[in-house]
């Protein structure tokens, strides 16, 4: 499998247990140190910490999430991809707020050839 299918492969993993809401399935996507930072200038370290994150967007509506590769690159056993972001919140006074940016993520394979991030991190357009 070439760079690029298996980021399509881990992206599509990604947006599914996001827009399900599967917090735990998510943050079993990222090492066991995994950082990450939500372009807030905080860094956070491990799956709770992330998959308390990611329960805090679920618990806020965010859903519809998806992801456009820009650019793909890496080597055999760490690859990173560039991608634009968007998603949908809670529906308010009628309205479906829309967000999006740029997203950059480094995957590393395990031990058992799975591949998951190690690092990923996020701006948001205002």
């Amino acid at each position: 499998m070439n760079n690029r299918s298996i980021i399509e492969a881990a992206n599509a993993e990604w947006n599914k247990a996001l827009n399900s809401g599967n917090v735990k399935e998510l943050a079993a996507l990222y090492t066991e140190n995994a950082t990450l930072s939500p372009g807030n200038g905080v860094t956070l370290v491990g799956r709770a910490e992330i998959e308390g994150l990611f329960k805090s967007f679920v618990d806020a509506g965010v859903h519809n999430h998806t992801l456009e590769i820009v650019e793909v690159g890496g080597s055999d056993k760490m690859i990173y991809q560039v991608a634009r972001w968007n998603a949908e919140g809670a529906e308010a006074n009628g309205e479906t707020p829309s967000f999006g940016g740029i997203t950059t993520s480094v995957l590393e394979q395990s031990s058992d050839g799975n591949w998951l991030a190690r690092t990923h991190i996020w701006n948001v357009n205002q």
